[in-house]
C-alpha cells in the first residue's frame, strides 16, 4: 500500500467535524450505540466513497496496459480544487467570526435516535478525500482482490478519529468523562481552524502531485 493512501486515510481520521460529532455524543449521553452508528456511518460513507471512484478509475482507457497517468493527474487535480473551495470557503466564514459557535444542530446529537446517528455519519465530510484515496489505489493497479483490501485499509485508518471516542468511553469509562470534556472544549474552540488547515493542506498535497503526475 502506497504512502499516499496512508496520508489521505490520515487527513481523513483528523476531519475535526466528526471527531467532535462524537466526542459530543460521549461526552453528553455515553450512547455507545448511537456513537458506534455514527463511527459504522463513517466507515461505510468513505469506504463506498474511494471504493466507487476506484471502480471508475480501473475503467478508464489504458495507457500501455495500466491507467492513463493523465486522467489520474487530472483527477488529483480537480479533487484538490475542491478541495481547496472548500478550504476557502470555511477560511472566509472563519475571518468574518473567528469566535463562532459550533453549528447548532451538533446541540442535538447527544438526542440523536440510532437511525439518525448512522446516517449522519453517510454524510459527513470529507468524502471529496475518499474519492482522491480511490484514484491513487487504481494507479497501483493492483489485483482485484488486492484493491478492495487497500480500500478496507483506508476505510480503517479513516475511522480512527471517530471511533478513539467510543473506545474510551468502553474501556475506561471512570476516566472517560474529564478526557472528553478537555477534548470538547478544545475542539469547540478550534475546529474552524483545524477544518481549514486540513483543507488547505491537502488540496495543495493533491494538486502538487496531479501536476507531478501529468509532467513525469
Amino acid at each position: 500500500m502506497s504512502i499516499n493512501l496512508v496520508v489521505l486515510g490520515l487527513a481523513v481520521a483528523a476531519s475535526p467535524l466528526p471527531i467532535l460529532v462524537a466526542v459530543l455524543m460521549m461526552a453528553s449521553s455515553q450512547k455507545v450505540r448511537g456513537a458506534f452508528a455514527l463511527a459504522s456511518g463513517w466507515f461505510i460513507s468513505i469506504g463506498v466513497s474511494c471504493g466507487a471512484v476506484m471502480i471508475l478509475g480501473d475503467s478508464t482507457p489504458k495507457s500501455n496496459g495500466h491507467p492513463n497517468p493523465k486522467i489520474l493527474g487530472l483527477a488529483d487535480i480537480a479533487f484538490g480544487l475542491l478541495v481547496g473551495f472548500f478550504a476557502l470557503r470555511e477560511w472566509r466564514k472563519f475571518k468574518r467570526n473567528p469566535d463562532a459557535s459550533i453549528p447548532k444542530w451538533l446541540d442535538k446529537v447527544g438526542s440523536m435516535s440510532i437511525v439518525f446517528s448512522f446516517g449522519l455519519g453517510l454524510f459527513l465530510p470529507p468524502t471529496v478525500i475518499a474519492f482522491a484515496a480511490g484514484s491513487e489505489i487504481a494507479r497501483q493497479q493492483l489485483a482485484t482482490p488486492v484493491e478492495w483490501i487497500a480500500v478496507l485499509v483506508f476505510a480503517v485508518i479513516g475511522s480512527v478519529g471517530v471511533f478513539t471516542p467510543i473506545l474510551i468511553v468502553a474501556t475506561q469509562p471512570s476516566k472517560s468523562r474529564s478526557r472528553l470534556s478537555t477534548w470538547q472544549k478544545w475542539l469547540q474552540g478550534h475546529w474552524q481552524e483545524v477544518l481549514v488547515t486540513l483543507f488547505a493542506v491537502i488540496a495543495g498535497y493533491l494538486v502538487v502531485k496531479g501536476l507531478w503526475t501529468l509532467n513525469r
